[in-house]
C-alpha cells in the first residue's frame, strides 16, 4: 500500500539561490536514500495553504517510520529549516477507489487537488456519488483521478482527491464548465470544509537515457 509523505513549506526568498542549490544537491537525493521516493514538488498557483508542497511516497507506513527515524533524516530536516518558514508535513494512505498509484507524472502536469471532509452523516450516499458520478465527471473533463488519499497525521481537510490534467488553460476552462459546477455541487452537499487548489511543478524529475534526476522549476 503506498503511503505519502507530504511536507509543506515557504521559501525564505532572502536565501532562494541556497535553497535551490541545497534541494537538488542534498534534500531530494538524501530523501530518495532513505526510501522516500521523490515523485515532485509542487508550487500552488491558486488556492491558500503553503507556498511549496514536497511529495514523496513510500511503500508502507514502517517503511516511512524508519526513514523518519534515521538520523540521516532530522539531519536534513534541520538543514531545510534553515531555508524556509512555515513547514508542516502530512501522511496520507489511499481510500481504496483507486486501484493502483503512479508516481509517475507527465511532463506537463498540472495538478487540482481537492479536499473536504466528509458529512459522516451522508457517508454512504457519499460514497456512491463520488463513485459513480464525480470521479467519472471529472475523467470526462480531462482530470485524471490519480487517487483519494485519507489524511492519517496532519490537519485537514481530510480526504485529498489527487487530480491531474495535461493543459493548465484547459483545465481551468472545465472548472469553469456548468458540467463541472453542477457535480462539484452535488459534492458539496455531502461533505464540509471543501478547498482546492491547482498546482504546477517546482521540482521535477526528469527521465535521462540511463538514469533520472530532478530540476528546479521555480521558486
Amino acid at each position: 500500500m503506498p503511503v505519502k509523505f507530504n511536507q509543506y513549506w515557504t521559501v525564505d526568498h532572502d536565501k532562494v539561490k541556497e535553497y535551490e542549490k541545497f534541494i537538488i544537491q542534498k534534500f531530494v537525493p538524501g530523501i530518495n536514500q532513505l526510501g522516500i521516493h521523490t515523485v515532485a514538488g509542487w508550487c500552488i498557483l491558486v488556492g491558500g495553504y503553503t507556498e511549496i508542497i514536497f511529495e514523496g511516497v513510500t511503500n508502507d507506513l514502517d517503511l516511512l517510520e524508519k526513514a523518519l527515524r534515521d538520523p540521516k533524516y532530522k539531519e536534513l530536516n534541520h538543514e531545510l529549516q534553515n531555508h524556509i518558514k512555515k513547514y508542516k508535513t502530512k501522511v496520507l494512505v489511499p481510500t481504496g477507489k483507486k486501484e493502483a498509484y503512479s508516481i509517475d507524472v507527465k511532463e506537463n502536469t498540472v495538478k487540482f487537488n481537492q479536499l473536504w471532509d466528509i458529512d459522516c452523516r451522508k457517508h454512504d450516499e457519499y460514497e456512491k456519488y463520488v463513485t459513480k458520478e464525480f470521479y467519472p465527471c471529472l475523467e470526462k473533463l480531462g482530470i485524471t483521478v490519480a487517487g483519494e488519499w485519507e489524511v492519517l497525521i496532519g490537519d485537514g481537510p481530510h480526504i485529498i482527491c489527487e487530480g491531474r490534467a495535461q493543459e493548465i488553460n484547459r483545465l481551468v476552462e472545465n472548472l469553469q464548465s456548468k458540467t463541472f459546477r453542477m457535480a462539484r455541487l452535488g459534492l458539496k452537499r455531502l461533505v464540509e470544509n471543501y478547498e482546492s487548489r491547482i498546482l504546477v511543478f517546482h521540482i521535477q524529475k526528469v527521465h535521462g537515457y540511463k538514469s533520472s534526476s530532478y530540476n528546479i522549476v521555480a521558486a
